[in-house]
């Protein structure tokens, strides 16, 4: 259980001393985390428990009941061992949007991880460890004709969570679709370096793996963990997409975040580590560059992107 939640819980009111201990006994026998001991001897319900998750990580919860539900399409976007290894659980996908319940996640790899997996832009939702063991382990012994959620007519939509993406993909936004799951993981690097406000970002191998550093005037914002398989194919989109576009072009990956632009310069070294030189650039242009890397893919709104079609 994540450090803090028998705080919150008590606090509220919740969880007496008397039923923590209870759990805390149930635990020394049985072993796992304290989370299934609360529920497995009643100490909070679930819901209880999933109201202070969110509270306690700031991410939406999701209940065993939309996960019993999740669409075959979504989850088996996540390969099985991924889904053990990560304890993640895709439970439904708007276009390129995958929505994932998560037990950890301040995992310093999730994220990434999810991503260079299923190529998605990814939506994190928190649940209970016992209610994702359990869904994990329907999953995996359910046929694969039993494998999907509620059946649907023809036509119907599953259930709303949130706003859709906007109207079917123009031509442009066809070009600017990223399928290459490092290419989607370099924008994901990307938006995290521009809403940190980083000015460099070095990505290079670290020990037995490798490692994403950002920094901003002299100083280290976020340092993350990722597989060092990735950074050969990481390394190959970003010096093909930072090469210059025409003759009188300078080079570099342009991005567009927030109705900012920026310009960035990919650097390598002779120990094999990529630095990311991040600029600000003046305002863009009414058509998009060649080289031009559109962010607004998960944007809402009646505003649309020229680069990719997509509402921002």
């Amino acid at each position: 259980m994540p450090r803090g939640l028998g705080e919150i819980l008590a606090e509220s009111g919740d969880l007496t001393f008397r039923r923590l201990r209870r759990a805390s006994e149930w635990r020394r026998v049985h072993g796992g985390r304290i989370d299934r001991a609360l529920l497995e001897t009643g100490a909070v319900p679930e819901e209880t428990l999933l109201d202070a998750l969110c509270r306690l990580t700031g991410l939406p919860s999701v209940s065993r009941e939309r996960l019993a539900a999740a669409s075959r399409e979504a989850v088996e976007a996540l390969p099985v061992d991924t889904r053990r290894r990560l304890r993640a659980l895709p439970f439904d996908r708007r276009g390129e949007v995958l929505h994932v319940a998560v037990v950890d996640p301040g995992n310093p790899v999730l994220e990434t991880g999810l991503v260079a997996s299923t190529g998605c832009d990814i939506r994190l939702y928190v649940t209970a460890e016992p209610i994702l063991e359990d869904l994990l382990a329907r999953w995996e012994a359910a046929p694969p004709a039993e494998r999907h959620g509620p059946r649907r007519a023809a036509g119907e939509r599953p259930p709303r969570e949130e706003p859709d993406a906007g109207p079917a993909a123009t031509p442009a936004a066809a070009r600017a679709a990223e399928t290459d799951p490092f290419g989607r993981l370099a924008r994901a690097l990307l938006v995290d370096a521009l809403d940190e406000g980083a000015e460099a970002v070095e990505i290079g191998a670290e020990g037995r793996g490798a490692v994403v550093r950002s920094y901003a005037g002299g100083a280290v914002l976020s340092s993350r963990s990722i597989p060092s398989p990735v950074l050969g194919p990481l390394f190959a989109w970003l010096v093909a997409r930072s090469r210059p576009a025409a003759p009188l072009d300078e080079g570099g990956i342009l991005l567009e975040r927030a109705h900012r632009r920026f310009r960035v310069q990919v650097r390598s070294t002779a120990d094999g580590t990529a630095w990311l030189l991040l600029s600000p650039e003046a305002a863009a242009p009414a058509a998009p560059a060649e080289n031009e890397v559109c962010l607004h893919e998960t944007a809402d709104g009646d505003v649309f992107c020229p680069a990719c079609g997509a509402p921002v």
